[in-house]
């Protein structure tokens, strides 16, 4: 894998699942492309407190070695969990493509000033909130890199976004195929079946992720996993040593008091995937 990406729907979901990932590949030479699909503005207002988050990520990249450069903000809505709120699930069940879907913030794409959505940067206005431009916006971001790992989240995931963010992806590579373009696909767990509270365990030694409870009433199989241990100095138990903790750290408007032990649990010695194959693609798994 000398070409990553990264793609993912939230702020802080990119450290969460690929801190190490990351990092390794930085210190290899290989090529790093981080693609924050939404700007994380659930209890936003307008674009300028809906794009807290983002220097946020930049941030945190930064300390794993990967510049901003690298990073590429959509610039789309963050709405809600549940599939009936969520933007990117409902998004992707849309059977109008021109529907425009409002979110919290904003009508359209927007990003940093000193750094704008990727419609914005690429055309000089930005793009409303339709299934066909968030589809063809992250078809263009693939094509232009022609990553050959893409790491995601996954259709099990039970936050709508991070299932509808899977299944855009699938869709597109499914299309891709056919023209001969086909990249390796991982997917990964945030939010599982078995609940916030209870995985990732909280853990105050350092140790692999464990099986979610729950995870065989999907397609997931545990003993199919695929796990990449994080390097050196992410395998540290004391946090404010821990380069992935540090990392994570940046983000404050998601460090909420009541998310502080769920965030700090993905702290682990590994980080663990899915290989997606062929066939998992064609039925949408």
């Amino acid at each position: 894998m000398n070409n990553i990406m990264i793609i993912v729907p939230h702020e802080d979901d990119e450290i969460l699942m690929t801190a190490g990932i990351i990092e390794s590949a930085v210190r290899s030479n290989k090529r790093v492309t981080v693609v924050l699909a939404t700007n994380g503005d659930y209890e936003g207002s307008d674009q300028i407190s809906g794009s807290v988050r983002l220097p946020e990520s930049l941030a945190g990249l930064r300390i794993l070695g990967l510049s901003e450069e690298n990073v590429i903000f959509m610039g789309y809505a963050d709405t809600g969990m549940d599939n009936s709120l969520s933007f990117l699930h409902g998004l992707f069940y849309e059977t109008d493509p021109e529907k425009i879907h409002p979110g919290h913030c904003s009508l359209e794409t927007y990003g940093m000033i000193e750094k704008p959505d990727f419609h914005t940067e690429k055309y000089g206005a930005s793009a409303p909130y339709t299934r066909r431009n968030f589809k063809e916006d992250l078809r263009e971001i693939i094509l232009s890199i022609r990553p050959d790992a893409i790491f995601t989240t996954s259709a099990e995931d039970v936050h709508g976004d991070h299932s509808g963010l899977f299944l855009f992806v699938k869709e597109i590579l499914a299309e891709e195929a056919k023209e001969g373009y086909q990249p390796e696909l991982f997917s990964g767990l945030v939010h599982s079946k078995a609940g916030d509270e209870n995985w990732p365990l909280r853990n105050k030694k350092l140790e692999e992720f464990t099986c979610p409870d729950q995870i065989h009433m999907g397609l997931l199989k545990w003993e199919e996993r695929i796990s990449f241990l994080v390097p050196d100095d992410m395998q540290e138990n004391d946090l404010t040593k821990n380069r992935k903790a540090i990392a994570l750290s940046q983000h404050k408007n998601a460090l909420k008091d009541d998310a502080v032990e769920f965030l700090y649990s993905f702290v682990k010695a590994d980080e663990v995937f899915w290989k997606i194959t062929e066939m998992e693609k064609s039925y949408g798994i």
